[in-house]
């Protein structure tokens, strides 16, 4: 494989993780879902600050769209705890058919969406919709590592989002505004 046994791995390790051998795919398995998040949270913070609102149907209190910092503490306890509930019931669900199946050999960071992706691993068990579009493996890997080198920006996007709106007050977006 051209790519390597991980797509996106370029040596750069200056803290060692990579030494202990056993570990890495669950290293692997973290850097994708926090990068997946933070590519949703970068998405999440550049709609909240353009502006979008859809208060009649969270909530009824009111919210400041300008900083999704102050924003995400107007949220009611009801709804952090629905939120809690679909983080939980998705990370268990992530842990039973992933992350405790890598000596069965499924790949870190595969969710068995695709079920006609090229993978030579074991596939986990996907209960919901999938897609069915099909790549040579070259193409699959190219794929794999656009994700990554979109999940690494991400999290170093998200990251420098949130220092902005906590120094500032105002939540940076990546759409610029127009208005005077």
């Amino acid at each position: 494989n051209e790519f390597g046994e991980y797509v996106g791995d370029v040596g750069f390790d200056p803290l060692g993780f990579a030494k202990n051998q056993r570990l890495l795919p669950w290293y692997r398995e973290a850097e994708l879902a926090h990068g997946r998040v933070c590519m949703l949270a970068v998405l999440g913070y550049t709609v909240q600050t353009g502006g979008a609102k859809w208060e009649p149907f969270i909530t009824r209190f009111p919210t400041d769209s300008s900083d999704p910092l102050k924003a995400a503490t107007q949220v009611p306890i009801v709804g952090w705890l629905q939120i809690l509930a679909v983080i939980t019931l998705s990370e268990l669900w992530r842990y039973e058919n992933v992350i405790s199946k890598y000596d069965e050999g499924v790949a870190p960071g595969d969710l068995g969406w695709n079920v006609n992706a090229p993978m030579s691993t074991k596939r986990p068990n996907w209960f919901g919709p999938t897609f069915s579009a099909k790549y040579d493996p070259k193409e699959w890997n190219l794929l794999k590592l656009r994700e990554m080198k979109h999940c690494r920006l991400a999290m170093l996007g998200f990251g420098f989002m949130v220092v902005e709106n906590a120094c500032t007050g105002k939540g940076p977006s990546l759409i610029p505004s127009f208005t005077p």
